[in-house]
This record gives C-alpha cells, sequence and structure tokens, in this order.
C-alpha cells in the first residue's frame, strides 16, 4: 500500500493555455497520439482501455475519485485505512485471499492512496483478466469490515505511520509545512495517512460510512492498460461491473484559498538529521482552481529552473558556485484544489543557510527580471514532451497519468490535448507564471537541520 501526494508527472491534463495556442516551435518533439478508446458503461463507470502489445501482460486500475482531503478534521485516516480493509474479504474471496489469488495466477497488486483518488491495481497475463476483473467488482459493493480484522490492522496501519512519518524528520516537517500552507484543519493539511489519535478512534460504523458514500460506480474510472482488445475489454467490464446499481455521490469541494498568515517559516532540528535541508513552498494554481490558465507555464517553469541538473538553480547552487550538494524545483497541476511550487536544496555543510537562501532568493530574481530565453524555453519543454513519449510505453505510468486526470475533473481531451499546451508555453508566459506564484503572500519557508548539540 502507498500514499502519494501528487502526480508527480505533471498530468497530461485539464486548463486552458496561458497563450493561445499557435504552431510548436521546429526543434519541439512530437508526440504521437496513443491508441486509447473510451467508454462509460449505463452505470456510469467510466472505462479506458490502452492496448498495447509490447508484452503479454494486461493492468487493471479501478480508481475511485475519493481521497483524504475527502475528510474532516478529527477524522482523518479514512480513506487511507478503508484501502487497507478493500483487502479482507467479500462472500466470495476471504480475508487476504485477493493477492494470494492474483499472485498464484503469476500476478501481482497493490493499491494507493492520494489526496484526492483512491486506486487498486493488478498487473496479470491476459487470460487473467476476467479473474481480476470479477474480483474487483466484488468488493466494490460486497466489502465485509468485521471488528477482528479492523483491531489487526489498525496496528499495520499505526506502523506504517511510525515507519514512514514519525520516524522521518523530512516527512514531519513536512506536515508541519502544509498545515501553514493550506491552513491548519484544511483539506490538503492534512496527512493522507492521517493523524495517530485519528487512526485509533476508527470504527467500522465510520469506514462502512466512507464506503457507502464513495465506492460506487459512477464515481470511479476504470483503466486497462496492455495486451487486450476493445471488445474483450467492454465485454468484460459490461459481465462483471455492469450489473451494479450506481449510486448519487454528493460533488466534492476544495478550498479557495490556502493559509491566511503567510509567510511562515517552519524549522525543525532532529537528532537524526545528517545534512541541513532548506525549501520554499508556494501556494500555486492547479488544472481545476486557481489561476488555472498559468499550470503549463508552471510546469515549464518547474523544469527550466530547477528540474534537471541542466537547470538554472542546479547550476547556480551546485556547479558553478559549489554552494549547494542538489537542488531542485517541482510542480505537479493534476489537484482537485489548490496545489504548491516548491524549490529546495542540500547545502554543502560548509555554507551557511542564510547564504543558501540568499542565492535561490537571487536567482529566482534574475529570472523575474531579465527573464528567460527561447532555447531554455525549447529545452524544459522538449524534456517534458520526450517524458509524454516514454509513458506511452509504460504499463505503470500511462494509467496512472489517466487516473490522476480523471479522478480529478479532466478530460480524455485534455489528456490528448497536453503536448500542445506545453508547446504552446513562450518565454512570456514562463516570467508571468513565476511571477504569479513566487509571491511572500503565499510562501512557506521550511528548514531541516541536526539537533543541537547531536552532531
Amino acid at each position: 500500500m502507498t500514499l502519494r501526494r501528487r502526480v508527480l508527472f505533471g498530468g497530461l491534463a485539464a486548463g486552458a493555455a496561458l497563450s493561445p495556442s499557435g504552431p510548436a516551435l521546429a526543434k519541439l518533439l512530437t508526440v504521437g497520439r496513443r491508441p486509447v478508446e473510451s467508454f462509460t458503461l449505463a452505470n456510469g463507470l467510466q472505462v479506458v482501455i490502452l492496448p498495447s502489445r509490447r508484452a503479454p501482460i494486461v493492468t487493471q486500475v479501478l480508481v475511485y475519485k475519493v481521497g483524504s482531503a475527502d475528510e474532516t478534521f478529527g477524522h482523518t485516516g479514512v480513506a487511507h485505512f478503508l484501502e487497507h480493509m478493500m483487502f479482507k474479504g467479500t462472500d466470495k474471496v476471504t480475508p487476504g485471499e485477493f493477492s494470494r489469488i492474483v499472485s498464484r495466477n503469476g500476478g501481482r497488486d497493490n493499491a494507493y492512496t492520494t489526496y484526492d483518488s483512491t486506486g487498486y491495481h493488478q498487473t496479470v497475463a491476459p487470460d487473467r483478466l476476467d479473474l481480476v476483473m470479477r474480483m474487483e467488482a466484488d468488493r466494490m459493493v460486497n466489502l465485509h469490515i468485521a471488528e477482528k480484522d479492523l483491531v489487526s490492522e489498525r496496528q499495520v496501519v499505526l506502523e506504517e505511520r511510525r515507519s514512514r512519518t514519525d520516524n522521518v524528520p523530512a516527512a514531519l516537517l513536512n506536515e508541519a509545512v502544509n498545515e501553514q500552507l493550506f491552513g491548519r484543519h484544511k483539506p490538503y493539511a492534512m496527512p493522507i495517512i492521517g493523524y495517530a489519535d485519528d487512526i485509533r478512534r476508527l470504527s467500522i460504523n465510520e469506514l462502512t460510512a466512507f464506503y457507502r458514500r464513495f465506492y460506487a460506480p459512477g464515481n470511479a474510472v476504470l483503466i486497462i492498460a496492455g495486451d487486450t482488445t476493445p471488445d474483450v475489454v467492454r465485454k468484460l467490464a459490461e459481465k462483471h461491473y455492469g450489473a451494479i446499481p450506481n449510486r448519487r455521490v454528493e460533488v466534492r469541494r476544495r478550498p479557495a484559498q490556502g493559509g491566511t498568515d503567510l509567510p511562515q517559516r517552519v524549522s525543525r532540528g532532529d537528532a537524526r538529521v545528517v545534512e541541513p535541508r532548506w525549501s520554499r513552498e508556494w501556494l500555486a494554481p492547479s488544472y481545476r482552481k486557481g489561476d488555472t490558465k498559468y499550470t503549463y507555464a508552471l510546469q515549464v517553469l518547474a523544469r527550466l529552473f530547477g528540474g534537471s541538473e541542466t537547470s538554472r538553480l542546479w547550476r547556480a547552487m551546485v556547479a558553478d558556485n559549489k554552494l549547494a550538494l542538489s537542488a531542485y524545483a517541482g510542480y505537479s497541476p493534476a489537484s482537485l484544489g489548490l496545489t504548491s511550487f516548491g524549490v529546495g536544496v542540500q547545502p554543502v555543510p560548509t555554507r551557511a543557510v542564510m547564504e543558501i537562501e540568499a542565492a535561490v532568493d537571487f536567482e529566482m530574481k534574475k529570472l523575474v527580471d531579465d527573464g528567460v530565453t527561447a532555447d531554455e524555453v525549447e529545452r524544459a519543454q522538449n524534456q517534458l514532451l520526450a517524458a509524454a513519449i516514454y509513458a506511452q510505453d509504460s504499463l505503470a505510468s500511462g494509467p496512472r497519468i489517466y487516473a490522476a486526470v480523471l479522478s480529478t475533473g479532466g478530460t480524455m481531451a485534455d489528456i490528448a490535448a497536453w503536448p500542445e499546451r506545453i508547446a504552446a508555453v513562450t518565454p512570456d508566459d514562463v516570467v508571468a507564471a513565476a511571477r504569479l506564484v513566487w509571491r511572500d503572500s503565499g510562501a512557506v519557508t521550511a528548514l531541516l537541520t541536526p539537533a543541537e548539540g547531536s552532531r
């Protein structure tokens, strides 16, 4: 089971480009349209088929349009806990047997929870697609949540919380940053896994109510990728999912604002930290919230400024001035609510943190004041477009992109148009996007250091 903050591969998704679409630069890569078909069952389940003959395997991903951001303060961790409980069986499949059946048939399976979605996936031989569809459809409506399973799984989730968050100083700092950036007790400020006290209090009634509220065919997307055909998928989808009655699911809402008292600084000293880290996060628009017209330029900005070892920030901080061991910038717009744009640096041990912060500020100001070149933008665009080309060959990243987009309000047309929208970004668009996001009134600066006297 995994937790995902955002989908890192920016999204191939929705929103309007900052500039009107125009002819792409001659040197930009061309991303061909991958074979894809989609249809919707009478009960509202959207089905997407991504056929590929590259390997004799097929992947099923069933993603529900619900995540931890659909919880309320005091009742966190429900979405992730339910993800675990989905493996506890039905009348037809005993607890733990789902994964054992997949394994016995030569496949593998897993699940994940994000702020906005929960997904279940299996990879099997094509002739086992019927089997995993039958089992996945069964647990969409027939899940058993027993007290004995709840008690045992609670310890598993609490241990996951301890090992991945409470024992990881950077993860604890990240929780504190999100609370400041998005506003305490707000959807994206609360951790996906939940707070430990909430996990300890979770009851069968809460889990059952959440399951019945959100787990319905009209609130899900079924993605089948690999060595199969649309005709085969349609017949199997109708057979296994078609008879499930749909239920009305309420419209999900996200705040239009983040934290109300920004800028903020958050720091954590911890004896487990070996080297300090400096970072800054800004509130940023997503495909669904905020100034959505800037989302494509922000993807190019993140790549140009700190997305690789040829980026501006890396060259300035690592290669040229020897101030840092690494540097990055990151942005992912596939979110139902606001998202964040971040930069970060791991300083060289002999450099003071204030020197690092001043150097990063200098590079940001230089970009905003002096602009960026067409060559820089083209290089960043080509890096993004190349990643899209590689994603088409993957039975993992391809379905994940469709899952992230379609579960947060995007459409198939948005995914198809993403390369053109990235190619339409201009140098002026990149600078305008930086000016929009790089504002003190939307920032949280974070510092992770060794505890005083621990070294």
